[in-house]
């Protein structure tokens, strides 16, 4: 069945926050939006669905900067959106030069710079989008079609919708309380959720409890969303949010991988803009925004997830020089996640230098060995991998208490592919019974079906 869309949003992957926050806006206005990758059906092929999604749009909304002009994903939207006769609505998130190729598509088109002020222009871009989609109803008799009816502009409540009851309640009830008091009910909440999880390891089962749990008569859920949004951005609450995001994640079931997104970008907003900005929140950033890239490999979204990792590096390389923050503690996250998606020999031997900066750190050098060794079996050098068996299995023995078991399994797992692919199948078959039997006890059919997958292709 066909779907009006009113706008089709195309933008750089690294900008999603402040494009899904715009998106939200044009929702409460009775826009329908159609937005990657929330919009796309679970198992759906990005490259299948997003012609489908601009031709069935009314018009194109392209989220201009200097990061959008340089995906490959966003030249292609708007050459299709063009050649389906779109309208394109240029929106300027900043002042930027256009490229050649940009320049050639937008020429003669109206731009609303955002720039200038974003709350105006905003309101300008919705009575367009409106005016527009009112038009083309009329123009094809259908302005009875269910779902697509739009209400007169509210411009008074256009950027936040000040008389939610949520909002106001939450408000004052939190002008009666101590900071620190929120932050103690708070912090007994997170200990509670990872006391929980610790004795039973079910994704279902710490939603449920999620959505059991209340602040005072205020559930959960709705406290930590109404947060931000009265600016009041606690550390406590942008911890909940990463711990469950990694609970989610762990789970590989995709329902909750795209559950965990939402905490990982409402975790990055907090701490961005929490009054007091340190070494220590930059690192949980750093490990927020590397969370949100491994959602979308999960997804086999891969481009997605390198756009994160790049622009991880490019923020890490920036604050590195105001924190002195030790190269190692950030930098390889993004770069092993790039090389293990792109298979890149180059890499696996450049982190294979950077393992001395941290001989010293044992963890963090179990998890470059083990994602050096995994790149070693994906390109099939399985003489390097031998020789680096024996330090990754030091590194791992002196570890492996203090890790999650999704790393141990991770490695039973690449010794399984190592073994079998070297034609050891005793010790390829032991390693796999670890693997699939640490996943059944912890409850993650996502990693267990991905074990039977990668099985399978040796089979």
């Amino acid at each position: 069945m066909k779907i009006n869309i009113d706008v089709f949003i195309s933008y750089s992957s690294s900008e999603f926050n402040n494009v899904y926050s715009i998106k939200n806006i044009l929702e409460k206005n009775n826009i329908h939006c159609w937005m990657a990758p929330h919009s796309i059906p679970g198992g759906s092929s990005y490259a299948n669905e997003i012609p489908v999604a601009i031709k069935n749009s009314g018009m194109f909304l392209l989220m201009l900067s200097a990061k959008s002009q340089k995906s490959q994903w966003v030249q292609k939207e708007v050459s299709l959106a063009l050649s389906y006769g779109k309208t394109v609505l240029p929106f300027m998130l900043e002042k930027c030069e256009l490229s050649e190729s940009f320049n050639f598509f937008l020429t003669d088109v109206q731009r609303y710079n955002a720039y200038e002020s974003q709350s105006e222009i905003l309101k300008q871009l919705i009575a367009e989008i409106l005016s527009q989609s009112t038009k083309r109803e009329s123009a094809e008799n259908s302005s009875t079609v269910t779902g697509n009816h739009h209400s007169p502009i509210k411009t008074d409540a256009i950027l936040m919708d000040n008389e939610n009851r949520d909002i106001k309640e939450l408000g004052v009830w939190l002008s009666t309380k101590e900071t620190s008091t929120v932050d103690r009910t708070l912090a007994s909440i997170l200990t509670k959720i990872k006391r929980a999880y610790k004795n039973n390891p079910n994704a279902q089962f710490i939603k449920s409890l999620l959505e059991q749990s209340y602040m005072d008569t205020f559930k959960l859920e709705t406290f930590l969303d109404t947060l931000p949004m009265i600016g009041i951005y606690s550390n406590i609450a942008a911890e909940i949010d990463i711990q469950v995001a990694v609970m989610y994640i762990h789970s590989g079931e995709r329902v909750f991988t795209k559950q965990a997104r939402k905490y990982i970008e409402r975790a990055v907003t907090i701490l961005t803009k929490s009054s007091s900005y340190d070494e220590s929140k930059f690192k949980r950033i750093v490990h927020a925004k590397w969370l949100l890239a491994v959602t979308y490999k999960q997804e086999r979204n891969y481009g997605y997830a390198i756009d994160i990792c790049e622009e991880l590096i490019n923020f890490i390389k920036d604050e590195n020089e105001i924190f002195d923050v030790p190269f190692a503690d950030a930098l390889l996250l993004p770069q092993r996640e790039i090389a293990v998606i792109n298979k890149d020999r180059g890499l696996s031997d450049y982190l294979m230098v950077q393992t001395d900066e941290i001989r010293y750190n044992v963890k963090e050098l179990f998890f470059t060995q083990r994602r050096i060794f995994e790149l070693y079996i994906s390109n099939k050098d399985f003489d390097k991998a031998k020789t680096l068996l024996p330090n990754l299995l030091d590194s791992f023995s002196k570890c492996k208490n203090h890790i999650d078991d999704i790393y141990q399994i991770a490695l039973y797992q690449n010794l399984f592919e190592y073994y079998i692919s070297i034609g050891e199948k005793v010790k390829s078959q032991l390693y796999y019974k670890l693997a699939y039997n640490s996943a059944e006890r912890n409850y993650w059919k996502g990693k267990q079906q991905k074990l039977v997958d990668i099985k399978n292709l040796y089979n």
